[in-house]
């Protein structure tokens, strides 16, 4: 008997062919991609009734949530920082600043972030030139990071750190900020990565920022960061006048919570490719994932193996459905 990739075989107590030999070997077994070929590293999935699913990842289609890399999902800020893990600085001891603001000199949150982003770099402007407070003469002119966050009432503020160990007062820092409070502090490895991984939700920024089409969460002057290794370096490809230029879609925050969220992830023989449905990728899931459990091909971590008969058929009835209810 010769098994074929994806259809149900007897089981091996019932007898059939060349299986039950392949089985007594110890090892997990399956029929390959291509005719009847064996290959190795696959499983081998009861379903009840005598009949054994042969399953190999190496041509299995799987489907999963959609990760993006960003400051603003819980599991997508580790790709974002993966980009920049190895080129992090030692900052122990170094000077840790926090900027916060005080709602009574603003209308809004909005205007409060835009006149605090322009007050900001004025003050490492005066620092790096120099501050004269108390008879003493101030300056602080190395390479620093900022990191913005927002309050869940929608006020930004700011954490800076400086890769210096001098002293800085408090009450000349409170001085050149004048928009609120000021902390002066030093700051551990730990406490940096940990300020690194906080996640600020969707759903608790204010809907002005989602407004917008990009914010800069994590920036870093020349030299704070490590310098990259080495790679190669693709070669150039010719330049074509005649070529139309790609013009990128744009889109505002939200609306990239909004497409990230319906997004899938379609996996076969070690190759992906993202799938947008019309609907949230998680009420689809949520509906499919008892049944692919059950049938043995939910996968866990969130993905789950697509039958190869009737492919996403099922997906997108349930998109239908939902669609259909919504309306």
């Amino acid at each position: 008997m010769k098994p074929t990739w994806g259809n149900p075989i007897r089981n091996v107590s019932q007898g059939g062919g060349a299986l039950p030999s392949v089985a007594t070997m110890g090892r997990t077994v399956a029929a390959g991609c291509v005719g009847a070929a064996i290959v190795s590293g696959a499983t081998l999935t009861n379903k009840g009734g005598g009949e054994v699913v042969i399953v190999s990842p190496a041509c299995e289609q799987t489907i999963k949530e959609f990760i993006p890399a960003s400051w603003f999902h819980r599991v997508g800020i580790y790709k974002v920082l993966g980009r920049i893990l190895d080129r992090l600085p030692d900052v122990s001891g170094k000077l840790f600043l926090t900027f916060t603001l005080n709602p009574k000199l603003y209308a809004n949150e909005e205007s409060a972030f835009e006149d605090s982003r322009g007050r900001l770099r004025k003050l490492f402007f005066q620092l790096r030139h120099g501050v004269e407070y108390e008879g003493k003469i101030y300056t602080i002119d190395a390479p620093y990071c900022v990191k913005v966050e927002f309050h869940e009432s929608g006020w930004v503020h700011y954490h800076v750190i400086f890769l210096t160990r001098r002293f800085l007062p408090k009450e000349l820092l409170a001085e050149l900020w004048g928009l609120g409070w000021v902390k002066v502090q030093r700051i551990t490895n730990a406490d940096f990565h940990y300020l690194l991984k906080y996640v600020t939700k969707p759903e608790d920024l204010p809907e002005w920022l989602k407004k917008r089409k990009r914010l800069r969460v994590f920036q870093t002057t020349k030299g704070f960061l490590k310098t990259p290794p080495q790679r190669k370096r693709a070669p150039k490809i010719e330049f074509d006048p005649l070529r139309p230029k790609e013009l990128r879609a744009s889109y505002t925050i939200e609306e990239r919570f909004s497409r990230w969220a319906c997004m899938g992830v379609i996996r076969l023989n070690g190759m992906a490719r993202t799938m947008r449905f019309r609907v949230p990728y998680r009420d689809i899931f949520d509906h499919l994932v008892l049944s692919a459990a059950l049938d043995g091909r939910y996968k866990g971590s969130g993905e789950i193996i697509i039958p190869r008969k009737e492919g996403i058929t099922s997906w997108l009835k349930i998109q239908n459905n939902l669609l259909t209810t919504t309306n």
